[in-house]
């Protein structure tokens, strides 16, 4: 199997990466740029070979499924045998990899295409086991908004095969291309049995959704089920892991969770603390009713938010427990103006930048497109966070012709320079086609250029804005005497030799 095969992806666009410096910390940065276009075999062998930018690969196929999926732990350095022994450990049908800059990829490829959303949750989930809950999932959007919405694409490896640094790792040693794709093929899984591997170990206390006398953490946010798998809270995280951990009992047993807590105590300290200690945290959350702390260790490790959500006694249950309001996947199109794309909850949603930027009225936003309301943050949290999402963003370049004024402006050309021309500015008066005045000027009347928009289908925002763009365009306004009478007419400077655009025609060129 060529690695073209296996890394099967959207049809109509992808990516290309040039590296072109190492930052302070270690990352390969550069310049990254979403193509529309197929990705071909020849376009491949120039990234095996090293020739050119590197590539990437949009997994979220047209009809909202995938073939592979992805984990990337951006953690420069990692111990790449490590990770492998423990996804072997935790029984994950994953490809572990080294990517560009040193972190770490871990692959699912299917026997067959599964929805995106579906693929999405489990890789969480796996995330969550394995200790590095919250790192990106690849696609990062289980569907489109629109057909300008073309998703995120991930780096592929073996760029420059020979010398490459972005190998896959089998017992603990670099794969050959060929080695990998033939491995990689062998891992292959169907989404109903990859569905079946929580990685969670069998445990005589249970930490599953069914309930029973031995599910210690029953319906409770992932990351807890997680770090009980592993063994309880590591040394050091013990006191923060029993406060997370006393939320959690609050929650499931109101009436008595204070005569849990030493069960508890033994289940995921070793060794217990004191009762004491036990004591002080316990009476620390009889005061006030605190939240799940999701974004300090233990639990941010583990961390599998969109599930949690949907757990009884998960995140979703504590007061203030969306400490991260549910974005991901954002992507730029750099038009005028620039649109975002972006994942809420699942839901992928355009918004301006205006919309992004102010809260109240992304939320609005959220409630009027998918039925949902974002819990508020104070503001300079919710900067922070936009931030990051920005500085992470895929950017698409948008031609120049696509965007709005660019349309304008093919049109305005068009309109100047078309059949359709007054013989005499007398003309003007009665009728609206421009009138060139072979002194390299070009009049026309604003009714004469609007009705030409309107017929080409041209949508703006308003006159205004109209008359802004040919303020642009160099145009200017001016009082004159046409047929007796004063009448206000533009003015553009023309004296090119440009051909004349081609239009579609929705009706005749006369006015």
């Amino acid at each position: 199997m060529e690695i073209w095969e296996l890394f099967r992806g959207y049809e109509l666009a992808y990516g290309t990466y040039d590296v072109r410096r190492t930052s302070d910390r270690g990352k390969a940065e550069g310049k990254a740029q979403t193509i529309k276009g197929r990705l071909t075999a020849e376009m491949w062998q120039a990234h095996l070979a090293g020739e050119g930018p590197g590539i990437g690969v949009i997994p979220l196929l047209e009809d909202n499924t995938v073939v592979w999926s992805v984990l990337d732990i951006d953690v420069i350095g990692i111990d790449h045998t490590a990770l492998e022994a423990k996804v072997e450990q935790f029984g994950l049908p994953l490809v572990t990899a080294r990517s560009k800059s040193g972190g770490a990829h871990l692959f699912l490829f299917l026997a067959e295409p599964a929805r995106a959303g579906e693929v999405m949750s489990l890789m969480g989930a796996w995330a969550a086991v394995l200790g590095y809950g919250g790192c990106e999932v690849f696609p990062k959007q289980s569907s489109r908004f629109d057909a300008k919405d073309v998703g995120n694409w991930l780096n592929m490896p073996y760029y420059e095969a020979k010398r490459t640094l972005r190998y896959g790792i089998k017992d603990g040693a670099p794969l050959t291309l060929r080695d990998f794709c033939s491995y990689a093929e062998s891992k292959k899984i169907s989404f109903e049995e990859a569905s079946k591997l929580t990685g969670l170990p069998a445990s005589p206390m249970g930490t599953g959704r069914v309930e029973g006398a031995g599910d210690i953490f029953y319906e409770g946010p992932p990351c807890l089920q997680a770090l009980h798998a592993h063994g309880g809270f590591p040394e050091g995280t013990r006191n923060e892991g029993l406060s997370n951990t006393m939320v959690y009992l609050r929650h499931r047993f109101p009436d008595n969770w204070k005569d849990r807590a030493q069960e508890y105590n033994l289940a995921m300290c070793d060794p217990p603390l004191s009762l004491p200690e036990l004591n002080s945290i316990v009476k620390s959350a009889d005061r006030k009713t605190y939240a799940f702390r999701c974004s300090k260790a233990p639990l941010a490790s583990h961390c599998h938010r969109r599930e949690c959500l949907s757990r009884k006694f998960g995140v979703g249950e504590s007061p203030e427990g969306e400490e991260r309001p549910p974005l991901s996947g954002l992507t730029k199109y750099k038009g005028d103006p620039v649109i975002w794309y972006l994942d809420v909850n699942g839901e992928r949603l355009q918004v301006t930048t205006e919309e992004l930027l102010n809260q109240n009225l992304f939320k609005r936003k959220v409630a009027d497109a998918i039925n949902r309301v974002i819990r508020s943050v104070p503001q300079p949290r919710w900067d922070r966070y936009i931030d990051e999402l920005m500085r992470d963003c895929d950017e698409v370049e948008v031609p120049d012709d696509a965007s709005p004024t660019g349309h304008f402006q093919a049109l305005f050309d068009n309109f100047i320079r078309g059949q359709a021309q007054a013989t005499s500015k007398d003309e003007l008066a009665i009728r609206w086609n421009p009138y060139r005045t072979g002194e390299g000027e070009v009049w026309f009347r604003g009714p004469g250029l609007f009705e030409f928009l309107n017929r080409h289908g041209y949508k703006y925002k308003s006159q205004h804005h109209v008359w802004q763009m040919l303020r642009a365009a160099g145009a200017t306004k001016k009082l004159i005497q046409i047929a007796g009478r004063p009448t206000n007419v533009w003015i553009v400077k023309d004296e090119g030799e440009m051909p004349v655009q081609e239009t579609p025609k929705f009706g005749s060129e006369e006015f």
